[in-house]
């Protein structure tokens, strides 16, 4: 490593670096600053060694020099923080693959000697490494090429060439150069080069295959009086020292639709899963079975594959069967679109309406997720055994406390409110227990989204009700206007809105989402038809609970403002109300604005989740229990019945002693 005190000025930068390597003197250069370069070691020959010369390069930057021994490309060097060089990543390709290269340039020519260039692309892989990052891609780009052919049939000797090198290009041995050689594009371009590559092939027998260590085929050629599934068994694919098996089947029904003589084919490999880039955070959902493509004369077939699974350590119901879908985010990438999974013991099996190139993501156990998920169905849990007392409660009230049309509408919406959020809690556990895609699933949605939204709206018409009591005192809102105001809000404005949402996302076939039964709200429409009316309620809300607090805070007539007894009833009357109407007001709910957030807190969410679930809890405290009249009447009638117990016991005591 060498440094040197230099300018900072851009200009002089080249200077900065003969002064720094050279020790040369830099006179009128005010201003100082350190640079790290690396140079090579005193005790390399570059005359000898070319290969490992690269002369001076700033710290961060990558050297390059040109290739030796015929080879075309470059050896590159990157310079690391400390002044040393880094590994040499080798680019160079060799004089065989730069001459097949060159021949496959010209079309009309590759086409017919497309056997032999694939006999030639084979022996060079077995008889060469291809291991090094300029060679494979080299030969990726070769497989391209073959690729793009059309109309052509070629025999399954040719296949099994084309097999040998592509089984050289995604053994083990050359994952380090694919993480080397950083592109993105090149291991789908492989995969979509392997799928239109064997459409060509033209086989001599019904059934056919072709194994190699690293990747197989197998096919069948339709015949119209078979009757038979397609179903084939992948066995022993290794990666990591793992054994990997999978089954693929499309059923007698599909392949009749098929046209005779047709091929279908699927193409496993292990090796593969490595190749594909993988995330470096270890709870981002990552392969986890073997990749496998099917083909056939249509792509529009159902087809069910049953993977095992790479690690059994990992999360199977956080499983997504997904296919490669070459357009997504420009580059390509998983879509989970048209497909479904099961669990099948310590396999799992992927049901996709489409064929292409399939595998399995799964996540790592999430213990926080799943004590997240335990402790909602918990806290609803009791929600809904809370919600079933309160509206028994009301019920046994319902008399005594409705004579006036203030206590009326008040006990009316929180009727409501009760009924609303039972049949949601209650459409939410149900929704966990149903298959994705079914109709019953897509009723026990739409019925939540419409629940839920309607409980929203019922406690906003409670928030509306309490901002007339505060600003008009003695003024009783017309019984004609409840009822409008009620109708509109309560009913008319969720239905509209949970029917459109429906409307839309089922003719588009996006409502619910494909791997769990749940609406979909990657859909942004979708998430924001419960997320605008659910936000801007509760901000509604939050306002008028701030109102009812200032009214509270003013002095009731021949009360001293700052006697202490005024001042310890002001806090107990804020505290109590500030609780009740956080809790019939559904001010918990104001936690969703921070899970808005791209970087949400673990705590927030189990606060959210927890709040929110016991709402019933807090409704039967705060909104019944706590409601004076309630009270009143439950006291009373409890009396009364204890009363007439004791007057019953006497009567028969006396009947008793008169026998």
């Amino acid at each position: 490593m060498a440094t040197q005190t230099l300018d900072i000025n851009r200009r002089q930068r080249e200077l900065r670096k003969r002064c720094n390597v050279q020790r040369l003197q830099c006179p009128g250069i005010p201003k100082a600053l350190t640079i790290t370069v690396c140079q090579d070691a005193k005790s390399v020959n570059c005359s000898l060694y070319p290969n490992q010369c690269f002369g001076i390069v700033e710290s961060g930057q990558t050297a390059s020099i040109n290739c030796s021994n015929n080879q075309e490309g470059t050896l590159k060097r990157k310079c690391l923080k400390n002044g040393t060089y880094g590994l040499i990543e080798d680019f160079c390709v060799s004089p065989e693959l730069s001459n097949i290269l060159t021949l496959v340039q010209n079309k009309s020519e590759l086409k017919k000697n497309l056997g032999n260039l694939v006999v030639k692309l084979a022996n060079i892989s077995q008889a060469q490494t291809i291991s090094t990052p300029g060679n494979l891609i080299a030969t990726v780009d070769i497989v391209k090429v073959f690729a793009s052919v059309t109309n052509i049939s070629l025999n399954e000797s040719v296949m099994q060439d084309f097999f040998v090198t592509v089984n050289a290009v995604v053994d083990e041995s050359t994952v380090s150069a694919w993480k080397t050689a950083k592109t993105q594009t090149a291991a789908p371009q492989l995969l979509k080069s392997i799928e239109s590559f064997t459409r060509l092939l033209s086989p001599s027998e019904n059934t056919f295959n072709i194994t190699k260590p690293n990747i197989q085929l197998k096919g069948i050629k339709v015949q119209s009086n078979s009757n038979q599934d397609f179903l084939v068994d992948f066995n022993d694919l290794k990666v990591r020292n793992i054994s990997l098996n999978s089954t693929v089947t499309i059923n007698q029904g599909a392949v009749a639709t098929l046209p005779d003589n047709s091929l279908i084919m699927s193409i496993a490999s292990a090796t593969l899963i490595d190749i594909f880039d993988q995330p470096s955070n270890m709870k981002d959902p990552r392969v986890n079975g073997l990749i496998v493509t099917t083909t056939a004369e249509s792509h529009s077939i159902p087809i069910q594959i049953n993977f095992s699974l790479l690690n059994t350590t990992l999360d199977r119901s956080s499983s997504q069967c997904v296919f490669w879908n070459y357009n997504l985010y420009g580059t390509g990438g998983w879509d989970s679109m048209g497909c479904r999974y099961e669990i099948n013991g310590n396999n799992i099996v992927c049901k996709c309406a489409h064929l292409t190139s399939f595998s399995l993501l799964m996540s790592h156990f999430d213990i926080e997720g799943h004590g997240l998920s335990l402790i909602t169905n918990i806290t609803v849990g009791i929600s809904v055994g809370c919600l079933v007392i309160s509206f028994i409660l009301e019920a046994i009230v319902w008399k005594h406390v409705t004579k006036n049309r203030t206590s009326l509408a008040r006990h009316v919406i929180m009727l409501n409110i009760i009924l609303f959020l039972l049949t949601a809690d209650i459409s939410f556990i149900a929704v966990q227990y149903q298959e994705p895609g079914t109709k019953v699933c897509m009723v026990v949605v739409f019925l939540m989204h419409f629940l839920y939204l309607a409980l929203f709206f019922w406690m906003f018409i409670l928030g509306l009700l309490l901002l007339y009591h505060l600003i008009f005192l003695f003024k009783n809102l017309s019984k004609a206007a409840m009822v409008i105001i009620s109708l509109t809000l309560g009913y008319l404005c969720p239905l509209i809105i949970s029917v459109s949402i429906f409307s839309i996302g089922y003719f588009r076939n996006h409502y619910l989402k494909q791997d769990k039964c749940w609406i979909n709200t990657e859909e942004l429409y979708i998430l924001l038809s419960f997320n605008v009316p659910q936000l801007t309620i509760v901000t509604i809300n939050i306002l008028i609970t701030i109102v009812a607090i200032f009214k509270m805070l003013r002095p009731t007539i021949g009360e001293k403002q700052n006697s202490h007894a005024s001042i310890k009833n002001m806090v107990k009357q804020i505290a109590r109300g500030t609780a009740i109407l956080t809790t019939i007001l559904g001010l918990c709910w104001a936690l969703g604005f921070a899970l808005l957030k791209a970087n949400k807190s673990k705590a927030i969410h189990y606060a959210f989740n927890i709040l929110n679930g016991l709402q019933g809890l807090f409704i039967l405290v705060f909104g019944v229990i706590f409601d004076s009249k309630v009270q009143e009447t439950l006291i009373q009638r409890f009396s009364w019945s204890s009363e007439h117990s004791q007057k019953s016991k006497l009567l028969l005591s006396s009947t008793s002693n008169l026998q």
